[in-house]
């Protein structure tokens, strides 16, 4: 199995587990729902213990986490035998980030190298990473069944975005992915703009009976993330040559930056500059930079698409065969 391919999961998994944690908020991490064994705290706790086992211990490189944390999170432990206070959540999210980069330091040349014990039929450390990767997202599947079933019993907080950036590039459901993940962005809505028709749906957009494009609205803080930071990440995840975006084809799928002001017209206009003068592609830039007009957000079950269990088959299916994961390596 590549080092780049193995990596990309499973930092895309610790990624996206940690996303989701942090927009839990306090008075939800202890709470066990109705019909679940654990509290939110737990997975989390959970995922770093049995990651740094499944993955250092069975590679033969010594622990890193202090001993007493598998009394609170290993398997078989449950919130109702704490006898003490467990590690702190911001701690957790911590020692998850560092143990990611621990193992990307002391792993990456040994991928190839067979594991300690053939754990579920495991035989390299590569897949050993690669089902580790899988636990977690099993956990995150959870964590989000959770919080959605706390909903209604806990009122969260809504932060008020700063500011909006209207990007299309491919298939939403990937360029939604791409945005939610960075720090100083609070939400991603997937949608629809770009055209005349004002009652735009998935079924007409894929079908070419309208002119929207699918489009993200990405809205962040920009104290935190600039509007520039926000255009390299999208430069980034895209194939900005005409007729491009690997397999996502079609009118729907062009690449577009739709600016809601003239600072962010001037900025998209130098970046796309930048790009054209770098000779990065063979081919012209293709994308186009238009005004915002209004945007219509998608229905329900395309919005977070990538985080729903019950959409992650069709999800990495879709991303596979556009080839967008394999594009820039």
């Amino acid at each position: 199995m590549r080092a780049e391919f193995v990596f990309r999961i499973f930092d895309k998994h610790i990624n996206q587990l940690i996303r989701v944690c942090k927009q839990c908020p306090p008075e939800k991490r202890r709470v066990i729902p109705e019909g679940f064994k654990n509290n939110i705290h737990w997975h989390l706790g959970h995922v770093l213990v049995i990651t740094e086992f499944d993955v250092l211990s069975l590679s033969e490189q010594p622990s890193i986490l202090p001993e007493s944390y598998k009394s609170f999170f290993a398997y078989g432990s449950k919130p109702a035998d704490w006898k003490e206070e467990p590690p702190e959540w911001d701690l957790l999210i911590s020692k998850l980030k560092g143990l990611r980069n621990h193992i990307h330091e002391v792993l990456k040349d040994r991928l190839d190298e067979p594991v300690k014990e053939n754990f579920l039929h495991a035989q390299t450390i590569s897949e050993l990473i690669y089902l580790t990767a899988m636990h977690m997202f099993y956990h995150q599947g959870i964590i989000y069944g959770m919080m959605k079933s706390l909903e209604s019993k806990v009122t969260e907080p809504q932060a008020t975005p700063s500011d909006t950036a209207i990007f299309a590039g491919g298939c939403f459901w990937h360029m939604e992915e791409t945005f939610q993940q960075l720090e100083g962005v609070s939400n991603v809505y997937t949608g629809y703009t770009g055209g005349r028709d004002t009652n735009p749906t998935y079924v007409k957009v894929v079908s070419n009976t309208t002119d929207h494009l699918e489009s993200v609205e990405v809205h962040f803080n920009p104290n935190e993330i600039t509007y520039e930071e926000l255009l390299q990440v999208f430069w980034s995840n895209i194939d900005p040559t005409a007729g491009g975006h690997y397999g996502d084809r079609g009118n729907e799928h062009q690449s577009a930056i739709f600016y809601k002001n003239n600072e962010q017209k001037e900025q998209a206009e130098i970046s796309r500059h930048k790009l054209r003068e770098s000779k990065r592609f063979n081919k012209p830039i293709g994308t186009k930079i238009a005004a915002a007009t209004t945007f219509y957000k998608a229905e329900d079950e395309h919005q977070n698409f990538y985080e729903k269990t019950r959409s992650a088959t069709k999800y990495r299916m879709s991303e596979f065969n556009s080839g967008r994961g394999f594009y820039f390596e």
